[in-house]
């Protein structure tokens, strides 16, 4: 039996989905499952009426710390919404980055670097 401390990553926060236009955008927590390369950072799209994924969009890169021996533990969103009056969401996450999002051409621009100190919490069990 294996007693030594397993590092487990906090829950990220539940994001509720933007509806513009008749489309659902969501934060995407299967990516794997949809042709992701990371956990965390991706952002899709869905058609209400129909229920059909239309697209998924990359928001930000998450680092891989494979190379060092750490898993990676995934960056998720903090934060979404929708750019009053425009068709384009503003996404907050985990670490503090703000990325804008315009959901017509499927772009993301980088609005702001992490804050120190902002990374999700890792609880070690006692």
């Amino acid at each position: 039996m294996n007693t030594s401390p397993q590092a487990s990553r906090a829950a990220s926060a539940d994001v509720a989905p933007v509806e513009i236009n008749g489309v659902r955008y969501q934060q995407d927590m299967s990516s794997y499952s949809h042709g992701g390369d990371q956990p965390g950072g991706y952002l899709c799209a869905i058609d209400i009426a129909t229920g059909q994924r239309l697209w998924t969009l990359k928001v930000y890169d998450v680092q891989d710390h494979a190379p060092s021996g750490v898993d990676t533990i995934g960056l998720y969103f903090k934060t979404m919404q929708q750019v009053p009056g425009r068709d384009e969401l503003e996404i907050e996450n985990e670490s503090g980055s703000r990325f804008l999002i315009d959901v017509v051409k499927r772009t993301s621009t980088p609005l702001s670097k992490p804050r120190a100190n902002q990374l999700p919490p890792i609880k070690i069990p006692q």
